[in-house]
């Protein structure tokens, strides 16, 4: 998988940045804070998502499902997305960041997890940061969600596992041949009464040392969902 972004450096220039990966991975369960993951766990459980065999998580989707786009298209009304950051490397082997959603079919997730993550395309922001320029305050940037207007998710990256160890973890799970890994980062426990299945998502990823923001944000439209 090929993508053609934008890379904002931190001296304010703009360029244009070839993204690549062989495989795509979605961590789950990755918070630092144990509490913080089973609380997590605890908002799948009420919706019927049994307990992951294994925390964190490895699900492994379709290279070709992770797209900028501010349109997503699904099937039934029980989907919802999740913010996250997204992690792959380009042309020079550089490791770059942007904001994601990890829009998942909640219904089908009470069956498999795996093919609850697959059938959702992965939506990412159109802009990127080097992690090496930031990875020095990495745990201080943060994450935000907003669900049909509402604020639905905040913490900082600190939350989560780093980049290194998500991707260690990734390459002792990953499939034979994977070759060069993609990465969603896994998510942060949403604010108040459980998930939300919204119709309009605005996601930003905001760098306080640097003073910078990245923000996007997509529409759902419901597909019917028919035997």
């Amino acid at each position: 998988m090929r993508m053609v972004s934008v890379m904002q450096k931190k001296d304010g220039v703009s360029e244009q940045v070839v993204l690549s990966w062989d495989a795509c991975v979605a961590a789950g369960y990755t918070g630092r804070d144990q509490a913080g993951v089973m609380a997590h766990v605890e908002e799948l459980r009420k919706i019927g998502v049994p307990a992951p065999e294994k925390v964190p998580s490895m699900y492994w989707v379709e290279p070709e499902r992770v797209c900028s786009t501010g349109l997503l298209w699904v099937v039934g009304e029980s989907t919802s997305g999740e913010g996250e950051v997204f992690l792959a490397r380009d042309c020079g082997g550089n490791l770059c960041v942007t904001v994601a959603s990890d829009h998942t079919d909640r219904a089908l997730e009470t069956v498999s997890v795996a093919k609850a993550k697959q059938a959702c395309s992965k939506v990412v922001g159109a802009f990127f940061w080097r992690v090496d320029e930031i990875r020095g305050h990495w745990d201080s940037i943060e994450l935000r969600t907003w669900a049909d207007g509402k604020l639905y998710q905040e913490g900082t990256l600190g939350r989560m596992l780093p980049p290194e160890k998500l991707f260690e973890l990734a390459r002792e799970d990953a499939p034979s041949g994977s070759g060069k890994l993609a990465l969603f980062s896994g998510t942060l426990p949403v604010i108040g009464e459980g998930l939300v299945y919204a119709s309009h998502y605005v996601l930003s990823l905001k760098d306080p040392v640097l003073g910078r923001e990245i923000r996007h944000e997509y529409a759902v439209r419901v597909l019917p969902d028919r035997n």
